[in-house]
C-alpha cells in the first residue's frame, strides 16, 4: 500500500506493508506561509482586498488544482511503485479515491508494466454532486476520467446507484458495487459502561454548514412535548461535532433545555458516547443527489448495535439499507419522524428499546468488503 505521508507517525496495518512517500499538497505550496510564531501572515485587514484575494485563490484552485489538490504526490508515488514491482512480484493494483491522482498513478503503472487494475470510486470523480467546477474544468475534468480509465480491468463504487451513474460516462467498463462497513475489532473492545436516565439521542459528526438540517427532528420533538406525547425531561440530544445552528434552531422550537451541544472528540469517544446512548441520529443532507450515497457513518451506526433514526431523502441507497436489515427508521418529514421518536420513546419507558437489526446487517463488515474486492482482483488476474 502507497500513502502521502500526512504526519510524522508511521501507518501500521497488520499483514500489510505500507509505504509512505512525501509529497507537497497545493494549499501548502501557494497558500501564504507562517511566521516563526505559527500564525499565517496576515495578507490585509481590508474586506474588499480579503473578498478579492479569496476569489483569486478559489480560481486559482479551478486551474492549478488539477486534477486534485494531491497531483504532487503522483511524483514520488510513481518512483516509490516503481522500485516495489520491479523488485518484487506484483500481481494486480488497488487504487481508490479521493483522491483521484491515486488513479492518474495506478493508470501509468498499469500503462507501464501491464499489470491487472482496479479502480474504486468510493468517491465519484466527474460524477459527484459535491464538488462543482466551472464549464472549462468540467470538460477537462471529464476528458481525464475517461482518458484514466480506459485501461482499467475493473471500476467498483458504493452503491448500486452509484454504479448505475458511473456508467453513464463508462459504458463499456464492468463496474461492480462493492459496499463500505464497519471493523468488528473497534467494537471487541468497546462496551455500554452505563444507562441512560432520559431517552438519549446521539449525533456526532458534521453538519456541513446547514445541508444536515436537524429542523426535522427538532420539530417532531416540540411537536410530541406540546402535545403531551412525551415528557420534556424524558428525552435529550447530544451532539458531537461541530454546532452549525444548532443553538439558535433549539432555541426556535423551544428545547434548547433538551439538546446538548459538545464540541469535537476523538473517534474512541465518539463510540463511547454511542454505545451509552439509546437511538443513534443520522441526518443527511434533504436531496435528491444524496440517492446514490450511504454515509460511511451508518456502518459504525451497524456496528454498535443500537436502534438507529435516519433523516434525509425520501428515497434512496441509505433507506435501502435500513429497511433490508431492519435496524431502524429511514424519515423524510415531520410526521414520520414524530411517529418514530414515539415508538422508540414508548419501548425506552418500557424498558424493551433494543437493537433489532437482522442477518443482513452483519453483511456490512469490512470483513466482507475485503473479501468482495479480493474477489473481484482474483477475477482480473
Amino acid at each position: 500500500m502507497i500513502v502521502p505521508r500526512t504526519s510524522n507517525e508511521t501507518v501500521e496495518i497488520d499483514n500489510v506493508r505500507v509505504v509512505e512517500t512525501d509529497y507537497q499538497d497545493m494549499i501548502s505550496k501557494f497558500m501564504p506561509k507562517s511566521d516563526n510564531t505559527g500564525r499565517k501572515r496576515e495578507v490585509s485587514s481590508q474586506e474588499q482586498t480579503n473578498k478579492f484575494i479569496s476569489k483569486s485563490i478559489s480560481i486559482a484552485g479551478e486551474v492549478f488544482a488539477y486534477p486534485d489538490s494531491m497531483k504532487y504526490w503522483k511524483k514520488p508515488a510513481i518512483e516509490a511503485a516503481c522500485e516495489i514491482i520491479e523488485n518484487e512480484k506484483i500481481d494486480a493494483i488497488l487504487s481508490t479515491s479521493s483522491p483521484v491522482t491515486s488513479h492518474i498513478i495506478a493508470h501509468d503503472l498499469k500503462e507501464k508494466y501491464n499489470i491487472p487494475w482496479v479502480a474504486d470510486l468510493r468517491d465519484l470523480w466527474n460524477l459527484n454532486p459535491y464538488i462543482n467546477h466551472n464549464v472549462i474544468r468540467k470538460y477537462f475534468e471529464k476528458r481525464l476520467e475517461m482518458k484514466t480509465f480506459e485501461n482499467a480491468d475493473a471500476l467498483t463504487t458504493t452503491t448500486e446507484i452509484a454504479k448505475q451513474t458511473l456508467q453513464i460516462i463508462h459504458p463499456n467498463k464492468r463496474i461492480v458495487p462493492v459496499f463500505s462497513g464497519f471493523d468488528p475489532e473497534d467494537f471487541e473492545k468497546t462496551k455500554q459502561t452505563t444507562n441512560s436516565e432520559r431517552l438519549t439521542l446521539i449525533y456526532a459528526g458534521s453538519l456541513y454548514n446547514g445541508k444536515r438540517d436537524p429542523s426535522i427532528l427538532f420539530d417532531a420533538i416540540s411537536q410530541l412535548i406540546k402535545e403531551n406525547m412525551i415528557d420534556k425531561d424524558k428525552i435529550v440530544i447530544d451532539f458531537y461535532g461541530d454546532d452549525t445552528n444548532l443553538k439558535e434552531l433549539s432555541q426556535k422550537y423551544n428545547i434548547e433545555n433538551n439538546v446538548n451541544i459538545h464540541g469535537r472528540i476523538t473517534q474512541n469517544e465518539v463510540l463511547q458516547h454511542q454505545m451509552n446512548s439509546d437511538v443513534l441520529l443520522l441526518i443527511s443532507w434533504m436531496d435528491e443527489s444524496e440517492k446514490m450515497f450511504i454515509p460511511g457513518k451508518i456502518y459504525d451506526c451497524i456496528g454498535c448495535r443500537k436502534p438507529i433514526l435516519s433523516i434525509g431523502y425520501k428515497e434512496g441507497s441509505l433507506k435501502d439499507l435500513i429497511d433490508k436489515t431492519n435496524i431502524g427508521y429511514h424519515v423524510s418529514d415531520v410526521d414520520e419522524c414524530k411517529k418514530a421518536i414515539y415508538d422508540y420513546y414508548t419501548k425506552y419507558n418500557k424498558n424493551e428499546l433494543k437493537y433489532s437489526g437482522n442477518e443482513f446487517a452483519d453483511e456490512y463488515s469490512l470483513k466482507n468488503t475485503a473479501k468482495n474486492f479480493s474477489k473481484i482482483l482474483e477475477e482480473v488476474i
